[in-house]
């Protein structure tokens, strides 16, 4: 008789091929959804096959599962109990390549965690991806020092090579650049190229966010406009570049659809921090934001979908700082501000 968890994969294999049924699906969805180390794990594989990764990887699953268990462990040990590290992960390397010979079979692939980056994609570059509701640090070869935030992608070679550092960012990080003069470091967005040499700054590119922004902590970075390649902008200490993401004429950012550069925005209550770098320290800091806006970055640090059954409660405007707080916490510090109702169905957070 199968285990909790050796059904749990079994029906994770089946949902990769694409050959799961409804009532499948459905225990699948309430396995995951009762225990928290499963749902994680299922998101994290069901992104990576998402971006690209199924059927692109199917040698060395052995070799990848021991680079994968080390890293895991270094960057997350609650995710590895300690007797599982002294006995080398047997059972869960017999479960990941179980699950993997029936991927195999079903799907005709392998598959591994989204976020681990221990193989190579076909373009010879790592992926590093982080599902809604996780943050991860990564250190690059050249000493550069990468916080990457929820639901973001960075893509990055495992040693550069050339006359320029190169790395591919969907979603939102911070980067702390090691300085080598001979070797700019470039940090590729859907929208701009971030040019720099050693420096620390802060990068939101959510594809599906109105706007893409670009914060220098400290040096100095040079900005190049995918649609407009012949404008360079220098941005120096303590300013923010504002992009409109896709020249929606429904954008209304402080010069309409052209490119600004402002000011970062300090928190009034948590010491005059820099509200655009403060997830990077676990906080999630706002200051007169509408609920709509605030709402899709709950979203990101909840890992939830929040939808709303009046428009008008969406115009609520809010500050404040979450911290440790759960969901619920957070909702109810919400109404002691303004008057809403709440729900929460599974992974739905209703607004009424």
């Amino acid at each position: 008789m199968q285990t909790q968890d050796e059904r749990y994969l079994w029906l994770l294999s089946r949902k990769l091929s694409g050959s799961i049924t409804e009532d499948e699906n459905k225990e699948l969805e309430s396995l995951a959804g009762a225990e928290p180390r499963l749902r994680k794990e299922s998101e994290a594989m069901q992104a990576f096959w998402a971006h690209g990764a199924g059927g692109q990887h199917n040698d060395g699953t052995q070799q990848a599962f021991e680079q994968l268990k080390a890293r895991m462990y270094a960057e997350d040990p609650q995710l590895w109990p300690e007797e599982e590290k002294r006995s080398g992960g047997g059972k869960w390397r017999r479960l990941l390549l179980r699950s993997a010979a029936a991927a195999v079979l079903l799907g005709g692939a392998t598959y591994l965690l989204a976020k681990t980056g221990i193989l190579p994609w076909q373009d010879g570059l790592t992926a590093d991806y982080n599902v809604r509701g996780t943050r991860s640090h990564i250190k690059l070869a050249d000493g550069t020092s990468v916080w990457l935030n929820s639901d973001s992608e960075l893509k990055y070679p495992r040693r550069f090579k050339g006359g320029s550092r190169e790395v591919y960012l969907k979603g939102e990080a911070f980067f702390d650049v090691a300085k080598d003069a001979e070797k700019p470091f470039v940090v590729h967005t859907e929208t701009m190229h971030v040019n720099v040499l050693g420096t620390s700054f802060n990068i939101r590119a959510y594809p599906e966010d109105s706007v893409c922004e670009a914060t220098l902590i400290t040096g100095e970075v040079m900005v190049e406009l995918k649609n407009s390649p012949e404008k360079k902008i220098r941005l120096r200490p303590a300013e923010k570049l504002v992009v409109p993401n896709h020249g929606d004429s429904a954008v209304k950012y402080p010069t309409g659809l052209q490119p600004v550069i402002m000011k970062p925005t300090y928190s009034l209550k948590a010491d005059s921090a820099i509200i655009e770098t403060a997830w990077v320290d676990n906080r999630l800091i706002f200051q007169d934001e509408t609920f709509a806006t605030l709402a899709s970055r709950m979203e990101r640090w909840y890992n939830v979908s929040i939808r709303f059954e009046n428009a008008a409660i969406q115009q609520l405007r809010f500050t404040g700082i979450f911290g440790k707080e759960q969901l619920p916490q957070a909702l109810q510090a919400l109404q002691l501000t303004e008057h809403f109702n709440y729900s929460i169905t599974d992974d739905t957070v209703t607004i009424y």
